[in-house]
This record gives structure tokens, C-alpha cells and sequence, in this order.
């Protein structure tokens, strides 16, 4: 009577391991099982990596030094996994389009960057540091004028991975009976807070006046061919009313962002019941049209 179902389960632990990483070393992270449900205890294969961004980690970096900037920053998203073409029809491109020709790109985007990595790997840094460089030199024509942030989509990715697909954590129901879901949820709460806090603080230390576009996080089942999973990933990222996790992790995203002072862009709502015409073929990432929705909704928000 299940067999109709295991494709569908075939396919989304396929889905979950593109999106721990593509086009550079992070496929290796993502088919790895010691990987922890903690973003502060990478598994020994992620610790083993240094932190000096991979080549492939930048679409592209069209930055004249003389000119303004837009820097991306995030995992699989901001990389643009998905797409048809991740340098046109991404949305980070397709935001850097929107502010105009005149402003550079640097797209530090890197699939499998949890909250925890996006630092280890040195991208924080790497974008701090071109801030700081930019912001308080004594041009004003070459500052970076937007940094788009988007993370924690694989923070939660290990609980899908872990427990939902193998039917540990089948549903919400069940889910929220066993120690081991619940557990794992609030570990993964736990960490992302003062992770994405630390990231807030570093880009505001280089410049308090930085314009950061924070983006809330999607739910790829909502509307899709696995609608059995929709109400765990909207009790995952929008929280359920009655359960132990009334909020979720875009009310972490919203609340920090707000704390920070970043311009919060709500993807959520968007995505809202249109997996069928948002998501890829990996059931995970965004394709074009859903690339399209992101970025004009930052566009939008930002002003542009």
C-alpha cells in the first residue's frame, strides 16, 4: 500500500543531498551521515576543510574598485542551485540586474553553508573585510550598497535528512511525541540564534550604516508533490500554535533582523502553496519563476 510513496521518498532524499551542495566540494558534505544536527559541531569531514572560500564559491564578481557594490551571501540560494542558469536566472543576478549597471557583484553565495559555515568557511569574512575596505576608505562612489543575506536552510536540513525521511519523525503528530525530534528542532534553534546574531553584528560592525536585505526562508513542500511534509516544514520555519514550537526560524530570522536594524524581505508568504510552480526538480531549491519571486520581492523591499 506504501509503494506508490517510496519515489517520492527516493526523490526527496535525493533533493535533501543536492541541497547540502553542488558544484564544489560541499557534495561531499552533504551525502555525509555524521553530520550533526548542531551548526556549532561541524562532522569531522566539514572540519577537515579550511576556510578559504572555494574558487566556486562566486558566480561571478564583475566589482570595479571605483564603482558601487551589491555582495550576496548564504548557501544553495544565493548560488542559485536550481536554476537554469545560475549566472541570469538566479536571484542574486537578477537583484544585481535591478540595482542597475553601474553597481558591481560579488556572490559569495556556497552551497551547504549552514549558519556555522558561512563563517568557518571565511565568506563572512571575506565580505567584511571588502566593507570595511570600501565603506571607510575615502571614495564614496565604490561603497557596497547592499548585502543580501540568506541562511539557515541547512540548519534544518539534517533533521529532514535524519529523522524525517528514514520515519523516525514521520509527521508533525508523531514528531512532537519523541524526544529525539523535539530535541533536535531546538538544538538546531538553539545554535542558529546566536549564529545568525554574530553574523548581524560582524557586517554592522564594518559598517553601521550597511544596508542588509535579510530574507525568511521558503517552505519547498508547501503546494508540492510531497504535501505530506508541508506541515513539518511550516512548524519548522513558521512555528505551530498549541506545540512546543509556536515560532519558528523565521520569527528567529525576523526578530534578529529587526534587533539589528536589517531590512527583513518575508519570502515566506510568497511560496506560500506553490511548490508546483516555485520549486526545481530537486524538490528543494527555487527554478526560475520562484527565482523571480525572491528577487523582486528584495527589490521591492529594498527600493529598487
Amino acid at each position: 500500500m506504501m509503494r506508490p510513496f517510496l519515489p517520492l521518498l527516493a526523490a526527496l532524499l535525493l533533493s535533501l543531498t543536492l541541497a547540502c551542495g553542488s558544484d564544489s566540494d560541499d557534495n561531499a558534505a552533504g551525502t555525509d551521515p555524521t553530520r550533526t544536527t548542531s551548526a556549532r559541531t561541524p562532522s569531522p569531514t566539514r572540519a577537515a576543510r579550511t576556510s578559504t572560500p572555494s574558487p566556486g564559491a562566486s558566480i561571478a564578481d564583475t566589482s570595479d574598485p571605483n564603482a558601487p557594490l551589491y555582495i550576496a551571501l548564504g548557501d544553495s540560494l544565493s548560488h542559485g542551485a536550481g536554476a537554469s542558469n545560475r549566472a541570469t536566472t538566479a536571484f542574486v543576478p537578477l537583484v544585481h540586474d535591478g540595482l542597475g549597471a553601474a553597481v558591481g557583484l560579488l556572490n559569495l553565495g556556497h552551497s551547504g553553508d549552514d549558519s556555522f559555515e558561512i563563517t568557518r568557511h571565511g565568506h563572512l569574512d571575506q565580505a567584511v573585510g571588502i566593507i570595511e575596505r570600501r565603506n571607510g576608505d575615502t571614495n564614496p562612489n565604490n561603497d557596497v550598497v547592499l548585502v543580501t543575506l540568506e541562511i539557515g536552510g541547512n540548519d534544518l536540513l539534517d533533521i529532514y535528512f535524519d529523522l524525517v525521511v528514514p520515519g523516525t519523525c514521520p509527521n508533525v503528530e508523531e514528531g512532537l511525541r519523541k524526544p529525539v525530534c523535539v530535541n533536535a528542532i531546538e538544538r538546531a534553534f538553539d545554535a542558529f540564534t546566536p549564529n545568525l546574531r554574530g553574523i548581524l553584528a560582524a557586517l554592522r560592525e564594518a559598517d553601521p550604516d550597511l544596508r542588509i536585505a535579510l530574507m525568511t526562508l521558503y517552505n519547498p513542500f508547501s503546494g508540492s508533490a510531497i504535501t505530506a511534509f508541508e506541515p513539518i516544514g511550516e512548524l519548522a520555519l513558521e512555528g505551530t500554535p498549541g506545540t512546543q514550537f509556536p515560532e519558528g526560524l523565521n520569527d528567529i530570522i525576523r526578530a534578529e533582523g529587526t534587533a539589528d536594524g536589517a531590512t527583513i524581505v518575508d519570502i515566506y508568504p510568497q511560496f506560500v502553496g506553490k511548490g508546483s510552480e516555485y520549486i526545481a526538480l530537486d524538490l528543494i531549491h527555487p527554478n526560475d519563476a520562484g527565482y523571480r519571486v525572491i528577487a523582486d520581492a528584495v527589490l521591492a523591499t529594498v527600493g529598487n
